[in-house]
């Protein structure tokens, strides 16, 4: 039976309900049990309401459409939950993080469709269209017509080879190669890459998502740090990173994705001792938390005072001749 069906036998079931009502909204009030109820009936008394707020009283959510729009416009936004701001959406970059494996991802896929021969019709020593574009910068397929200035010229491109053709005449050999790109190897070019794209659409696809994420990571970057005001123009050059070092511990507890932790690790040469020791001091403040949540006691903070020399100041006490000498009777 509830505490409602209770009370509604013992008072009026409008003054039970109305009861009950005050209990579910007082329960909700955090600590409301470490409260005395004179002192809850004190605060409550004095406590102030938006009265004449109008647009604050009218409020159907916790933040008006305006308000959020103009945070969204004027703050940097993150690609971490609920738009999370990492350090990674403003100096990923420098950790590789959202280019690196891309990079390395794209590299193999286009490796082994090199193996297999996919881009043969672009690359072949003779016939690949990249291999027809070479010869035709390189004046290969330029012929002079005349025998006499003026000279004019034509590029002829034989049969059986991408853009296969004759250019020109034109006043001048680039004029004609240039006439050769445009309408024979550029054409050509396009045509045999469309061929690839509709072969491999798998490879292509991955590929493109590869690049599409890198081109979203730079371009976040920008924005945020547009966004963040910092000018790199302004830092002052030669300055040892001492805070840095002091506050290493601390961020090695910042273990969100993209975060401070994440960042450090990943630039950390752990190649040399100075890189393994920033990753290593980064741990063991992880291990410290780890332990001490567990109620063990890590404190192995070592002191770095230690016994000065004093300096030699000088005579600065009277001897007793001296004292007695200066007494005033």
């Amino acid at each position: 039976m509830s505490t409602y069906s209770q009370l509604r036998q013992i008072i009026p079931p409008d003054q039970a309900l109305a009861s009950k009502a005050l209990q579910a909204g007082l329960q909700q009030v955090k600590n409301i049990f470490d409260t005395e109820l004179p002192q809850l009936a004190i605060a409550t008394e004095g406590l102030e309401s938006n009265v004449g707020l109008e647009d604050i009283g009218n409020l159907t959510g916790p933040l008006p459409a305006n308000v959020t729009a103009y945070f969204k416009d004027t703050l940097a936004t993150g690609t971490g939950p609920q738009g999370l701001l990492l350090l990674t959406d403003v100096i990923g970059s420098i950790t590789g993080y959202n280019i690196t494996g891309e990079i390395s991802n794209t590299a193999n896929i286009l490796g082994n469709m090199t193996t297999s021969g996919d881009f043969t019709a672009l690359t072949n020593l003779t016939t690949g269209v990249y291999t027809v574009m070479e010869n035709c910068i390189a004046g290969i397929y330029t012929q002079v017509i005349g025998s006499v200035p003026p000279y004019t010229y034509s590029v002829v491109i034989p049969g059986g080879l991408p853009g296969a053709g004759t250019y020109g005449p034109e006043v001048t050999a680039n004029a004609a190669v240039g006439n050769a790109f445009t309408n024979g190897l550029n054409p050509a070019m396009v045509t045999t890459v469309g061929n690839i794209v509709a072969a491999y659409p798998t490879d292509v696809a991955n590929t493109t998502a590869n690049f599409n994420i890198i081109c979203d990571q730079l371009q976040t970057q920008n924005v945020n740090l547009a966004l963040s005001g910092l000018n790199f123009a302004n830092l002052v050059p030669g300055l040892q990173p001492w805070s840095l070092v002091y506050n290493l511990a601390s961020t090695g507890l910042e273990v969100v994705e993209g975060g401070p932790a994440y960042v450090l690790q990943s630039i950390a040469n752990t190649n040399t001792q100075g890189g393994q020791a920033i990753v290593s001091t980064m741990r063991e403040a992880r291990n410290q938390e780890r332990l001490s949540a567990a109620g063990m006691q890590t404190d192995i903070t070592i002191s770095d005072q230690y016994p000065e020399p004093r300096a030699d100041l000088g005579t600065t006490q009277y001897t007793v001749a001296q004292a007695t000498s200066q007494k005033i009777i």
